[in-house]
């Protein structure tokens, strides 16, 4: 795969600017969960995670609820944790819309003798010994040793965001993209829970992933994530820097495509950089494809999606997509720019 080289300096991270006040966000007003939600699913140390997208309507309840996680049990659970939640709806000149959320959640376990939080002695052992096989390039004997670190000792959040890493590092040696990319994004998504290194790491990685493949606004949306990576801040310089190089090659691409691969349980999303797209499937079908943006909400529910006009009024959008494991999606998108577009 081709390399990407962004280089990155710390310093402090401007937080995003928007081209217009007239667009409040939705705020929240009251919700009954506090911080990670503990409760069993299993009665081991296994702990979930899910990452989910949501529109906040007109009245402040949140509507077309799409989970993404480690478990199928999750989407239930994740809906009744938005249904306790009210907001303040998102306005436009002073009216209310409807806008999109996204919230990721974290299902802690607590128990009464010990702590669930950080990585145990053992898996501490075992996750040793199998970086340093990846590390020294014994792949074949890597593989058995990371098959049994998944299966027999990572269990809490901390545990998988450590494996999340080391597997994506495995198959980035073994040059298999699509696991690579699957282990990658579940490890950002896991970052807090990691060293600021290996944070910066992966979420760098992640950016690198997302230039190659002309996902622009992803690649942006990745670099401000870096703003939570302790100690690894970014200065403004090199935002704007990094902006500008994206700006520059979005306009020597005025036609992108993107191919991917679904799996089931995970989200595809890619956030738009242009006005015009399309995208049809191969091989596998698809449960969900939907716009999420600032000021709507767009759901397709027939393929092949030819020449669909996004409205500017839509402000920033991502396209969300859900369906069976292998199904392909060829995406492609012209037209005027989109990229950094706000509200």
């Amino acid at each position: 795969m081709k390399k990407t080289l962004l280089y990155l300096v710390t310093g402090l991270l401007s937080s995003p600017t928007f081209a217009d006040a007239r667009f409040v966000p939705a705020k929240l007003l009251t919700h009954n969960d506090s911080g990670p939600h503990s409760s069993a699913l299993e009665y081991t140390r296994r702990e979930h995670w899910a990452l989910v997208d949501y529109v906040v309507d007109e009245q402040g309840q949140s509507i077309h609820i799409l989970v993404e996680g480690s478990s199928p049990r999750l989407a239930h659970r994740a809906q009744s944790v938005l249904s306790q939640r009210t907001y303040e709806p998102a306005r436009l000149d002073g009216k209310a819309v409807a806008s999109s959320k996204q919230i990721p959640m974290h299902f802690n376990k607590a128990f009464r003798r010990f702590n669930n939080d950080n990585v145990s002695t053992v898996f501490a052992k075992y996750f040793d010994e199998a970086k340093r096989l990846v590390v020294s390039n014994q792949m074949t004997k890597a593989k058995p040793a990371l098959d049994s670190l998944v299966e027999d000792y990572t269990k809490n959040l901390t545990e998988q965001a450590y494996t999340a890493w080391l597997l994506s590092a495995y198959y980035y040696n073994v040059q298999d993209w699509h696991q690579y990319e699957y282990h990658l994004r579940e490890a950002v998504q896991l970052r807090k829970l990691l060293t600021p290194d290996m944070a910066l790491m992966a979420t760098q990685s992640l950016m690198n992933l997302e230039v190659y493949k002309k996902q622009y606004g992803d690649a942006l949306q990745t670099l401000v994530c870096m703003e939570q990576i302790k100690g690894k801040q970014l200065s403004k310089q090199t935002v704007r820097e990094f902006k500008g190089q994206l700006q520059a090659q979005l306009a020597d691409n005025p036609v992108i495509t993107v191919s991917a691969k679904l799996t089931e349980l995970r989200t595809w999303r890619h956030t738009l950089n242009r006005s015009t797209i399309s995208f049809s499937t191969e091989n596998g079908n698809v449960s969900t494809a939907a716009l999420y943006c600032e000021n709507g909400y767009q759901r397709f529910s027939e393929l092949p999606v030819k020449n669909y006009q996004v409205p500017e009024t839509y402000g920033s959008c991502y396209l969300a997509v859900q369906g069976e494991t292998d199904t392909q999606i060829t995406y492609r998108e012209e037209g005027d720019a989109r990229f950094g577009l706000y509200l």
